[in-house]
């Protein structure tokens, strides 16, 4: 990361380039300075979201928490007006915890992060998803320390997959460190209930658009 005087005479070259505010363009110059490279992450990792070709997502090199790697999901340097998330996703067979809690946890930080992020965790059944929490009610912003968060979860009888990862929407970088993935005993609340399933249409709905 640049020294501040540098910092500085980069936000501002960034503005005068791109019209954004100070804000803004410091958050993309951070975003960069993070280091233009990014280790790759494992193959059962992958990058996905609404805009993932404006986010770039891998291993931070030479940076280790409690003994081991950072996973970082950033918008890209070049992208100045960020739209959408770009988010980090994994998926497995719902088949061995059909009726039981499950936990997905992590340590997060921050850094400038314009819109919002978070883990997130899916459920889904043969006609598409059942469960989500994609911790938008609790969600990480701007720039924080190290800190844990969790998503709990009952798997309904009828789920078929489960895609868990990380989310981010704006503009800034999201690290992720020390993912878990477990079943949870029962006296963990779960944080979205069987209420909340994301009910799906009869009908095919808004065809007059």
């Amino acid at each position: 990361m640049p020294q501040n005087k540098d910092l500085k005479r980069l936000v501002r070259a960034r503005m005068a380039e791109t019209g954004e505010n100070y804000t803004r363009a410091l958050a993309r110059v951070r975003a960069a300075g993070t280091g233009e490279r990014l280790d790759p992450l494992p193959p059962a990792w992958r990058l996905t979201g609404s805009h993932h070709r404006d986010y770039e997502v891998g291993l931070l090199p030479g940076v280790v928490r409690d003994g081991h790697r950072v996973a970082q999901l950033r918008l890209g340097p070049e992208v100045s007006q960020p739209s959408g998330f770009g988010a980090l996703m994994q998926s497995i067979a719902a088949a061995r915890y059909l009726g039981r809690r499950i936990r997905y946890r992590g340590l997060l930080r921050a850094g400038q992060v314009t819109g919002w992020g978070g883990l997130w965790l899916r459920v889904d059944g043969a006609r598409g998803p059942l469960l989500l929490d994609n911790m938008q009610d609790r969600p990480v912003r701007l720039s924080t320390d190290w800190t844990e968060a969790s998503i709990v979860l009952d798997v309904p009888g009828d789920a078929e997959s489960l895609h868990f990862g990380l989310l981010l929407s704006g503009g800034g970088a999201l690290d992720l460190a020390r993912p878990e993935f477990e079943e949870a005993p029962a006296t963990v609340p779960v944080t979205v209930t069987a209420g909340q399933r994301a009910a799906l249409p009869d009908e095919p709905q808004a065809l007059d658009f």
